[in-house]
């Protein structure tokens, strides 16, 4: 169906659909539909680069902060967002009930390098420091507001990860409840009196643990969804990755880049995705249990196998690769 199709029109605003039966949220973006998409052979000139600001709105936040220099990063809001800041949510944003509802939100494209580069490699690494740091001032930003419940920062790499630009980009999102998966983490964490100090001791006994940058661990969860998927959290308590300090947002980058460079020794070029799993933020009421020992955590997950009927169907991953197998194999990377 032709982008100029009503139904896949840009005018139509992105809404909110819920399923109460199977907790599924789904988000209707028709101007999605519309954004261009490299990875499948379209030409584009790429709004990313230095050079083609014009193309993208004004930046939010960029690195350095003096415009008077070249710019090394920058956060501007999506053009074809899931969520539109501005559309007033209803009393009940953080409830999701049957009825669809417009996406209130914000949804922003962090443009992490000037130059037209593909991976996280082809980036300096004090220049992806700054990456992680004007992620984390960016979600700050959106946990002091009152119409924000929940915000996470994710990658799509690649085709098969849900990439349409190969220049290297993340996204931010910031939206007025709280998802399903998240409350439901959540509360099963609220089960278990410290759920990720037991996750560490676990992974350390089944020597898991892939690599590690200062009080920051990345390891391999014990029930991996694809061959290497690896996770990042700090040793101690941390609910939201806004407050954490300077050396843990270094650390995350330095992390992101040695697991990715490992990931890519082993099969080069492979898509993948990340996600950061954080604590709702403090006024957005009881959307869930919130546990006591709750760490701020990035999911990083390649995407080598498809997803298949019984994935769909069951909820149930299947893999090809013991957890250990993966962490060994990334360790001598």
């Amino acid at each position: 169906m032709r982008s100029t199709d009503p139904v896949h029109s840009s005018h139509q605003p992105p809404s909110l659909h819920h399923d109460p039966l199977t907790a599924r949220t789904v988000v209707v973006a028709p101007g999605r539909a519309e954004r261009p998409n490299e990875l499948e052979g379209a030409a584009v000139r790429c709004p990313f680069c230095a050079g083609n600001e014009s193309l993208t709105p004004p930046a939010i936040l960029r690195a350095p902060l003096s415009p008077a220099e070249p710019w090394r990063a920058r956060i501007v809001p999506n053009r074809f967002p899931i969520a539109i800041d501005g559309i007033a949510p209803p009393p009940e944003a953080g409830v999701l009930a049957g009825r669809p509802r417009p996406a209130h939100g914000v949804h922003d494209v962090v443009i992490e390098s000037p130059a037209h580069v593909r991976s996280i490699l082809d980036i300096a690494p004090t220049d992806w420091r700054e990456v992680w740091e004007l992620c984390r001032q960016r979600l700050a930003m959106l946990a002091a507001r009152d119409d924000i419940a929940w915000a996470t920062v994710f990658k799509n790499s690649g085709a098969k990860a849900g990439a349409s630009l190969e220049h290297v980009h993340s996204q931010l999102v910031g939206l007025d409840f709280v998802p399903p998966l998240v409350v439901a983490e959540l509360a099963a964490a609220a089960c278990a009196v410290d759920p990720f100090g037991d996750l560490l001791r676990l992974a350390k006994a089944e020597d898991r643990i892939v690599a590690e940058a200062g009080d920051l661990v990345a390891l391999v969860p014990p029930a991996p969804r694809q061959p290497f998927e690896t996770w990042i959290l700090p040793r101690l308590a941390e609910g939201s990755f806004h407050a954490t300090n300077r050396d843990r947002v270094a650390g995350v980058a330095d992390l992101t880049q040695s697991l990715i460079a490992r990931l890519d020794s082993i099969l080069p070029g492979a898509s993948y995705n990340w996600w950061l799993h954080q604590l709702p933020h403090a006024h957005a009421g009881s959307h869930a249990a919130i546990p006591v020992n709750w760490h701020w955590h990035l999911e990083i997950l390649p995407r080598i196998n498809g997803l298949a009927g019984f994935e769909l169907g069951a909820g149930c991953h299947i893999t090809t690769m013991t957890p250990g197998e993966s962490a060994q194999r990334l360790r001598e990377r």
